[in-house]
Parts: C-alpha cells; structure tokens; sequence
C-alpha cells in the first residue's frame, strides 16, 4: 500500500473517532430540540403535607369502615390491596383504650381510629398509625407514622421512626426521639430532652414557653440619612454596637452583635456570629460556621448556620405571619423558645433546659 495513502486513512479514522461523540452534541447545538425547562416531580419539594396527604389516600378505601366502626363501635379487621393487614377501631362517645395483652405490646398491624384514641405505655407499632379524633400516648411508646385529624399528644420518653402530622396540635413530652419530618397546623410543643430533625408548624414551642420580653421594634426614622438599604462588605472582624442598624452587612471574620442593637438589615458571618440579649434583627442572620444567639432575640428573617446554632431561652424566630426558616447540621434550642415556620437540623437536634 502507498505509505501516504495509508496515512491519511489512519489520520481520517482517527478524526472519525473523536467526532463521532461529538455528532449529538453538534445536531442539538444545531437544533435546538431539548432547550426546555426539566420537568420536576413535585413529590418531595417541600410540601410539608406530602406524607400525610399521601397516607389519606393509601387508606381511602377504609372511608365506608371508619364511619360505620365509629357509628357502632366495633373493631373489624382485615388486608388492604398491598397485603397490609389493619385494624380499624370504633368508638362511641369516650376515647377508645387500645387493648393490650401484656406490659409490652407490638402491634404489628396498621391501626385506624374513628375517634379519639388512648395507647398504654411500652407498646410499639410497627405500621402507620391514623386517628381520626385526638391521640394520647403513654410513655416510652414506639411509633413508625402518625396521622391524627386533631391533637396528637406523646408520653415522656416516645420515638417516632417516620413521620408525623397533626391537623390541631402536636405536643411531645420529655426526652422524645422524632427521627423523621413533625408538622402541624396548630403548634408543636417539645418538652425538654426531646430530640428532632424536621419540624414545621406556625409555632414551635420549646417547654413551657413564656410571654416573651423583646426589644422595641426597629424604627427606621432614626437611621443615619443615606443608611437604609445600603450593603457593607466589611474585611475581618466586625461589632455591631447597641441602638439602630440600618445596613445589610456581610464579614469575612467573626461578627459580635451587642445587647439593645436593632439591625434594620440582613447580616452574614464567614465565621462564628455571636448575638447578645435584647437584639432584634428584621432580616435574615446567617453564619458560615456557629451562630449563638441570646436571649429574649427577635429574628425575623431565617437564622442559618453551617456548623451550628444555639437558641437561648426568651428568643423567637419569624412570626405567625411570615413564616421563616432555622437551619443547621446541629442546633440547640432552650427552653422558653418559639419559631414561628420550619426548624431543621440535619445532623442533630435537641431541646434543652433553659440557659
């Protein structure tokens, strides 16, 4: 064969190769078939409800034996479609005591109420669990997933392994595990010790929590001329001093609010951010590393941290008409606090004594 004949074979196959690949790549370049926005399923994007909404229609089909269980007050049990096997319990005027045959109960069957429920203590439920009236818990329960249509109440020392959402009020006693998402449409209560990973509600509340003394509002007429609104990058370490604030502010060191400031703004830290007591903060306070806030704190916007957060006793977060977001790997919030919107530790969670 001609030496240069075969070169160029070798150089057109070798061109051929590394084309190739490149041929879809060039006709969409060209074309332009595939320029639309993804389709998202909107399956886990937030919706706080999406377990429970989920659940009401996986049991739809026990409609018809709730009604009539709860108009007779019977128990009836069977299988659902997937081989799940239920227990649907009727009650008529007083709650209904789940029935027991030892101190430690497993229930290994999917339970639906037709009204309000009391659970004995040291009893497991290995299915979901759905009340169509109010629950009330004994302690050191195990729980894998509850729907309950009004309040739910857990006894000291409970674990819920899933999920839970209550349409009223949802109140945890002390020393609780809720490994999964808590929500509720009234509020959600956490005794001390409680462990968590994901609660929403218009108001979470931490123990006891008490009428809280907050600083007086930001008044925007006292500003500096010229301050409102504007933004300061600001290099290493940065102290706001007490009175008003009137600028966003973002530092690349470490960030110190005193007592009695009120910052009319949004604040970030590259590193810790500490805030005293008495601050009141109408934007969002974000840390790259821990945030500690104070007592008796007004945060209004979302309080995001990420290594981890510290809440002190008096302080609240969002309102119950602008809900907003706390979020870390790790927080700690103390006794007396309420959060008005979404408290998310993705790592670790704890309720603690007042600090």
């Amino acid at each position: 064969m001609n030496p240069y004949l075969g070169t160029a074979v070798l150089v057109l196959v070798t061109s051929a190769l590394f084309v190739v690949p490149l041929i879809p790549s060039l006709w969409e370049l060209h074309r332009k078939s595939d320029a639309a926005a993804l389709s998202v399923v909107q399956q886990h994007t937030g919706e706080i409800r999406y377990f429970a909404d989920s659940f009401r229609g996986y049991i739809q089909s026990l409609a018809p034996l709730l009604k009539e269980c709860g108009r007779s007050g019977r128990m009836v049990a069977g299988t659902m479609m997937d081989g799940t096997d239920y227990v649907v319990l009727g009650c008529r005027g007083e709650a209904l005591r789940l029935p027991v045959s030892s101190k430690e109960q497993d229930f290994q069957v999917l339970i639906a109420a037709s009204g309000d429920l009391v659970v004995p203590p040291n009893t497991a439920f290995s299915k979901d669990m759905y009340v169509r009236g109010r629950l009330l818990g004994g302690t050191d329960n195990t729980y894998r997933a509850i729907l309950g249509e009004r309040d739910l109440r857990l006894g000291d020392r409970s674990s819920v392994l899933r999920w839970v959402h209550a349409v009223g009020d949802f109140h945890a006693g002390t020393d609780c595990r809720l490994y999964g998402r808590v929500s509720a449409e009234g509020a959600i209560r956490l005794g001390t010790g409680c462990r968590f990973s994901r609660l929403h509600a218009p108001s979470i509340e931490i123990g006891q929590a008490p009428r809280l003394d907050h600083p007086s509002p930001v008044d925007s007429q006292s500003l500096a001329a010229g301050d409102e609104g504007a933004r300061v990058l600001h290099d290493g370490n940065f102290e706001i001093p007490p009175g008003p604030f009137g600028r966003s502010l973002v530092v690349r060191g470490r960030l110190h609010i005193r007592s009695g400031a009120r910052v009319y703004g949004n604040v970030k830290s590259w590193k810790d951010a500490v805030v005293e007591a008495g601050v009141w903060v109408k934007g969002s306070l974000v840390s790259a590393r821990n945030l500690v806030i104070g007592p008796n704190c007004r945060i209004d916007g979302p309080a995001i941290a990420e290594r981890q957060i510290f809440i002190s006793t008096g302080t609240q977060v969002g309102e119950a008409e602008h809900l907003t977001t706390v979020s870390a790997p790790k927080i700690e919030v103390a006794e007396g606090v309420r959060i008005c919107g979404s408290l998310w530790a993705r790592e670790h969670g704890q309720a603690v004594a007042k600090s």
